[in-house]
């Protein structure tokens, strides 16, 4: 449950921080934990191990560019960092407002 907790702490933190703006987003918001969830259970299962590896460095209050470098060592194949931040992209809505 922690793990899950710093992993969504993280999703946040990437959307947060990513270029793109949340306009589309309807007004009510939506699930964020739910979101996240499924989409790691069901769309992007691959990018678990990736995603708590980032939470775990960034809650160390690690810099971020050293924890991508930890993190996103999957150089030649399938997921990469920036895979999974699109893969779970669509929670960007549902996690707007906390």
């Amino acid at each position: 449950m922690e793990t899950l907790k710093m992993v969504m702490w993280l999703v946040l933190l990437i959307m947060v921080t990513s270029p793109c703006t949340s306009l589309g987003c309807s007004s009510k918001g939506g699930d964020c934990k739910n979101c996240i969830s499924n989409a790691m259970r069901k769309d992007c299962p691959k990018c678990f191990p990736i995603m708590k590896c980032m939470a775990k460095c960034l809650w160390a209050n690690t810099p971020k560019s050293k924890c991508v470098k930890q993190c996103d060592c999957n150089t030649d194949s399938y997921p990469r960092l920036s895979d999974c931040k699109n893969c779970l992209s669509p929670c960007k809505c549902n996690c707007a407002a906390y």
